[in-house]
């Protein structure tokens, strides 16, 4: 079995949840590695399962939306507030006990308890519309919070004193006791108390802080359940990678470093872990640079460095071989704004000469504000081109619309925000080309385009495209008005691109990744 340890955690309390109000949430573009890894795991029916550490009340909403719902996991929360309850069950807040003669007034972000002009509470939701938190309130002010499980029970209760301040915070068991008290004020005998009429037996009445407590269940979970042929896949982070060091020491421990997550120093702690690794993982260059020397430092061989994508490649071939339409999809995020209007100058002038063109400017930023450069591309094309080109007059449903109120827009140039997965997928679907002019190109968009048949245009060679193969490597000798003449002036290249894709993909199969990740553990094992 493999087991998962995720880094889920919030910034301002460490083991508490980062479930945000359903109003709060932006998607953006943002990709996890225990997630990708599990969906690789499960594609490969291998078993996996996720260690959780922190508190997290919504987690089966979390899964479901991750695709992840059907993994087994446990949850330190659970053991220790005794919760065996798996199923989601919503809760309704008309369920609960309010006084006769309540109102509920619904406003756009919440919904108000109020009895005889009074406001008794604030009801919030999480994403899905569930119940997440009743805010309860003494003089205006906050009382007590009462935090929700999706599976339907009364999760926590959070008290806070005269001024608002968190005063502390009880755990409960499925029938309302609380189990352990999580003191939120400096406190003589430790943070965290236990129930001592509570379901468990613990080995001390108070614990100095979270990780206290929770080496213990650890240690208990480590003799009963995880065995000496386990293996721990662990989300590198430094909230928990001395604990997992110190609880698991006989089972083999993958550590993923993705992103920038943690800084890689040559820090007593980085070469403790370096030492005990059985295999570090990593999705970048310059975390496989700066971590070759600290692994050589630790005594350790490079071998058991292995950077490779926590995404899998799975064949989703695009359509757009079967469009006359030619679209560029272009990801703009990493350029500066002369960068951009330099590369946008080329693309302008090659449009002019190629009618069945197109141009998707690409964004993963959802502050991202084009207006700007709509200007200057309208400018642009004034000047240098025939505006007819560009340029068509805007539908607005108006019938009597004289002509000199026509409203133009453009016909082949498109800005796009792409805030998840699905949104990618589904704008490569229709691209004939990706173009990527970042220092280092976006990883999951490699994997994607490789996966969508695409070629793709780079300025940063990579293992994931070959120039003239399944891409093209700008230089000044390959230049990018040659890359798009390559690709689009015809199909024989752009064709010979899609069957390099279709080969290519069996390096990044979940099984194959896996099976990397198996060589190398097992050549570590015989060590």
């Amino acid at each position: 079995m493999f087991y998962f340890i995720p880094s889920w955690y919030n910034q301002s309390r460490p083991w508490y949840h980062n479930t945000q109000l359903w109003f709060r949430i932006l998607e953006q573009m943002t990709f996890d590695d225990t997630v990708n890894q599990l969906k690789m795991f499960h594609q490969a029916q291998e078993k996996a399962s996720l260690l959780v550490l922190n508190y997290q009340p919504q987690f089966r909403y979390y899964l479901h939306k991750q695709g992840l719902l059907q993994t087994p996991y446990w949850s330190f929360f659970d053991d220790i507030q005794n919760i065996s309850s798996v199923h989601v069950r919503p809760v309704s807040f008309k369920e609960l006990n309010w006084p006769a003669g309540v109102q509920f007034l619904y406003s756009p972000f919440a919904v108000v308890a109020r009895l005889e002009s009074v406001d008794l509470a604030i009801i919030h939701f999480a994403q899905d519309g569930n119940l997440f938190f009743i805010e309860f309130l003494e003089e205006g002010r906050s009382a007590k919070h009462y935090l929700f499980d999706d599976r339907g029970f009364l999760s926590s209760i959070l008290y806070f004193d005269a001024t608002g301040q968190e005063l502390y915070q009880d755990y409960l068991n499925e029938g309302g006791i609380w189990q352990v008290r999580e003191h939120l004020q400096p406190h003589e005998l430790g943070q965290i108390e236990i129930n001592p009429s509570g379901d468990h037996s613990f080995q001390k009445p108070y614990y100095a802080d979270w990780p206290s407590l929770m080496r213990e269940r650890l240690e208990v979970l480590a003799q009963t359940e995880v065995g000496p042929e386990d293996k721990l896949v662990v989300a590198s982070h430094a909230q928990h990678n001395e604990l997992i060091l110190d609880v698991f020491p006989g089972q083999q421990k993958i550590f993923s470093f993705f992103g920038d997550r943690l800084e890689l120093t040559d820090s007593p702690t980085t070469r403790v872990l370096l030492e005990q690794a059985s295999l570090v993982v990593v999705d970048r260059k310059k975390q496989e640079k700066a971590l070759r020397p600290l692994l050589v430092a630790a005594g350790r061989s490079p071998k058991m460095l292995l950077r490779i994508p926590p995404y899998d490649t799975r064949l989703r071939l695009g359509h757009s071989q079967m469009l006359r339409e030619q679209k560029i999809y272009f990801y703009s995020d990493p350029l500066s704004q002369e960068e951009l209007k330099a590369t946008l100058e080329i693309l302008l002038a090659f449009m002019a000469q190629q009618e069945d063109v197109s141009l998707a400017l690409v964004t993963f930023d959802r502050m991202r504000d084009f207006g700007d450069l709509e200007t200057w591309l309208t400018h642009k094309i004034q000047s240098h081109y025939d505006v007819a080109d560009f340029f068509q007059v805007a539908d607005e449903g108006n019938e009597n619309q004289l002509e000199e109120d026509e409203v133009l827009e453009f016909s082949r140039i498109s800005f796009e925000l792409l805030t998840n997965e699905t949104d990618m997928i589904k704008a490569l679907d229709s691209a004939r080309l990706v173009l990527d002019l970042g220092a280092e190109p976006d990883l999951y968009t490699q994997i994607a385009s490789i996966s969508a048949g695409l070629p793709q245009i780079n300025r940063v060679a990579t293992e994931f495209v070959s120039h003239q193969k399944n891409g093209w490597i700008l230089s000044p000798e390959a230049d990018l008005a040659s890359a798009l003449q390559f690709y689009l002036a015809g199909l024989a290249n752009w064709n010979q691109s899609l069957v390099y894709s279709v080969q290519k993909m069996a390096d990044y199969t979940s099984g194959r990744i896996l099976e990397q990740w198996q060589e190398l553990l097992n050549e570590e094992a015989q060590l």
